[in-house]
């Protein structure tokens, strides 16, 4: 693999493997890849359950091809809607959690580098779209990335017409779930909908989204790099009081675009949070209302019991005590 998604010789790569037309063609692409580059493959697979035999016939599918190829494969069975809703894994968001949950532990148990996934250039054009409807920032616009951390993207370039050519050219019949016509979903809904209505305006929308998604990714990072910059700038590095918490001056701050400043928060926030909910527009029209005419005292309530509070010319971020949390702004 090349460019972004470029390993050292010798690493594990964990393919996530549904049977279906990317995944296969990403197997079998990563399969011609493999010795050359010098890594080595491991499969796997989830049934969530959801679909009977037929995604029973899947796991058959996946495993018999993984064997062919002479790759280890890790097959792994959901019980279905019951058993997935009892462990919080409801709907469409709860089903993406199972499959990132499971991918996760076989990576572990597979001693992998990387987890490869088979999203192509349409994904994203989908992504793009979803998160407009939804309402997203630039961030969001950035969609999926070719890579970030172990997670790989190698077909995030190519389009799904591209990705069922190489798949005749290399004879390989795919799995089809028939579930991905359903419109009850709402990535169905717009692939079959949606998008064919936009390219009566624009006969190439899918590349056109795609590349508004690649555009706003180098945005975003550069907006990172200048948001780390100010935070940097404007933090005071913590006291024995104020441990495990951030500072920040509000004075140098307001040397900054308002947009940096909300990356300054964003940033703030995931430092103490970790990963999980993020701030909503509320949250940082509040917290910009802290460094532009916040009141001493004045206090922002984050999600996951943060809070940020104007103390001194100072916006400090903090976990809120348990007795005092309650609903915020400023």
């Amino acid at each position: 693999m090349t460019g972004p998604c470029r390993l050292p010789r010798g690493s594990t790569v964990l393919v996530a493997c549904s049977g279906g037309p990317d995944s296969l063609a990403l197997l079998s692409v990563l399969g011609e890849l493999a010795r050359p580059l010098g890594f080595s493959l491991v499969v796997a697979h989830l049934d969530h359950g959801m679909r009977g035999a037929a995604g029973a016939a899947d796991a058959r599918f996946v495993r018999g091809f993984a064997r062919r190829g002479g790759w280890p494969a890790i097959i792994a069975r959901a019980d279905g809607p019951a058993w997935m809703s009892a462990r919080g894994y409801a709907g469409e968001d709860g089903l993406r959690r199972l499959r990132r949950a499971f991918l996760v532990r076989a990576a572990r148990q597979a001693g992998a580098a990387a987890i490869a996934l088979g999203h192509t250039a349409d994904d994203q054009a989908e992504t793009v779209l979803l998160r407009l409807v939804r309402g997203t920032g630039l961030g969001g616009l950035a969609a999926m990335r070719a890579r970030r951390g172990r997670i790989l993207r190698p077909l995030l370039a190519a389009t799904r017409l591209e990705v069922e050519a190489y798949l005749r050219d290399r004879r390989l019949r795919p799995r089809r779930d028939a579930s991905n016509a359903d419109p009850a979903y709402r990535r169905n809904y717009l692939r079959a909908e949606i998008l064919p209505r936009l390219a009566q305006l624009n006969p190439r929308i899918g590349p056109a989204l795609a590349a508004l998604a690649r555009r706003a990714a180098a945005l975003a990072d550069w907006l990172a790099g200048e948001a780390e910059t100010a935070r940097a700038a404007a933090e005071v590095r913590p006291g024995s009081r104020a441990a495990g918490g951030i500072r920040l001056v509000a004075s140098t701050l307001l040397g900054y675009h308002p947009i940096v400043r909300e990356t300054v928060f964003a940033q703030a926030f995931r430092r103490l949070a970790g990963s999980g909910a993020g701030l909503t527009r509320r949250h940082l029209a509040a917290l910009e209302a802290l460094v532009v005419r916040g009141r001493e005292g004045a206090r922002v309530d984050l999600p996951g019991s943060l809070h940020a509070r104007l103390s001194r010319g100072r916006i400090c971020f903090a976990a809120a005590p348990r007795s005092k949390a309650r609903t915020g702004g400023t």
